[in-house]
């Protein structure tokens, strides 16, 4: 913080420096002064050549010495920068690389690397604790409904590990588990509570949240899971799991309640697709749009309902160039559309066209095990209506 200006002022005498600051304050112009006391200097710069200022109230708080500072511009919009001269300490910025700070933010760093190393070996105790104690009571596996299987088939392909040991992180997976997040959080949750999956020791320490000793909250797509069912021995219980050996018997209501769910979100997906592509903001999708979806699935395929849904974001798309309306307000008819061509279409009887799937979301790990292990029906699942399951077959 050396002022490197000040030799130029070491032709003058300190009356004569005196003089020079006493007339710039009082306004002379620079060029006249600079070319009356032949200083070498930009006029713009002249005021960085006068002594530094000290600070006789203010100490540097290394070296217990007066700080100092440069001298005010008469241009000046801002307090001059206070510092130290002896170790270059700067007051009032956070960012100060003076010796003394850098040896401060290292003191602190450690501090808090060992805070954090604490509290790191506090929550993996923790989480070796809850594994061992959920684990001395594993899952029957032949006491797993569909729905567990369903789940639990889907999450191993999609991120088992290689040694058979870990359900590694879905947001570290190469295939997507479930068309939505929202989806993905269902099956994870159902699977935590029914605990046929646990928390692994091994899990990221970030991707939990402990308060009071206990786990209050994780994240999802972060944790890592171990398999927590028991059959003649841990092989034969992936084998069954991940092939789905063992299934006799659907119930109706079963197929149709999990073809409902993975159609519901394949088109909430799409209608995120659609929404982005027509720069509308997809936050306001709720309820509402959800039922409407809903109830076009009940007579409608999925690949059919993406017409209604691509007509709908495009209208709404339309209506709010059109209007000079909100996209809020624009996002709101979406449901609207949805339903209106659902029901035009069942009483006019329209031939409804459907879509193919987009080549940017690809059929999902858990629509793939529904569709092409569980019912048997394979792409039917996307191109023929749900209500219409008949033996195990569905009618295009």
């Amino acid at each position: 913080m050396k002022n490197n200006y000040q030799d130029k002022l070491s032709h003058l005498s300190p009356q004569e420096i005196n003089d020079l600051m006493v007339s710039y304050y009082d306004g002379e112009k620079n060029d006249v002064l600079i070319k009356e006391y032949k200083i070498d200097i930009r006029s713009s710069l002249l005021s960085k050549t006068f002594p530094l200022e000290v600070q006789n109230n203010i100490l540097c708080p290394f070296c217990m010495t007066p700080m100092v500072s440069h001298r005010e511009s008469k241009s000046s919009y801002s307090s001059p920068e206070i510092f130290c001269e002896s170790c270059a300490h700067q007051r009032n910025n956070k960012y100060c690389h003076c010796e003394n700070c850098k040896a401060e933010k290292e003191k602190i760093k450690e501090i808090q690397e060992k805070q954090k190393s604490k509290k790191d070996n506090e929550k993996r105790e923790i989480l070796l604790e809850l594994f061992l104690r959920e684990n001395s009571e594993p899952i029957d596996i032949n006491l797993l409904n569909l729905k567990s299987k369903l789940y639990i088939c889907s999450l191993l392909r999609a991120c088992l590990s290689e040694d058979l040991n870990s359900i590694y992180p879905i947001s570290q997976s190469s295939v997507k588990l479930a068309p939505t997040d929202s989806y993905i959080m269902d099956i994870v949750s159902y699977l935590r509570d029914e605990r046929v999956i646990l928390f692994s020791p091994d899990t990221h320490l970030d991707s939990i949240i402990i308060e009071d000793g206990f786990i209050k909250s994780y994240y999802p797509m972060n944790v890592t899971f171990r398999l927590n069912v028991t059959e003649d021995n841990y092989q034969s219980s992936i084998d069954r799991l991940m092939y789905l050996k063992g299934i006799d018997y659907i119930s109706p209501e079963e197929k149709i309640q999990h073809w409902s769910d993975i159609g519901v979100s394949e088109s909430v997906e799409f209608l995120y697709a659609k929404m982005e592509e027509y720069n509308l903001p997809n936050e306001h999708i709720g309820d509402k749009t959800i039922s409407s979806i809903k109830d076009a699935l009940n007579d409608f395929s999925t690949s059919q309902l993406y017409n209604f849904i691509w007509r709908a974001v495009k209208n709404a798309a339309a209506f709010y160039q059109k209007e000079r309306i909100s996209k809020q307000h624009a996002v709101n008819t979406i449901a609207g559309n949805i339903s209106r061509s659902n029901e035009k279409s069942i009483v006019e009887g329209w031939d409804v066209k459907g879509y193919g799937r987009d080549y940017n979301y690809p059929q999902t790990i858990i629509s793939e095990v529904f569709f092409n292990m569980i019912i048997e029906i394979g792409d039917k699942g996307f191109s023929s209506v749900r209500s219409k399951i008949q033996n195990n077959t569905a009618d295009e």
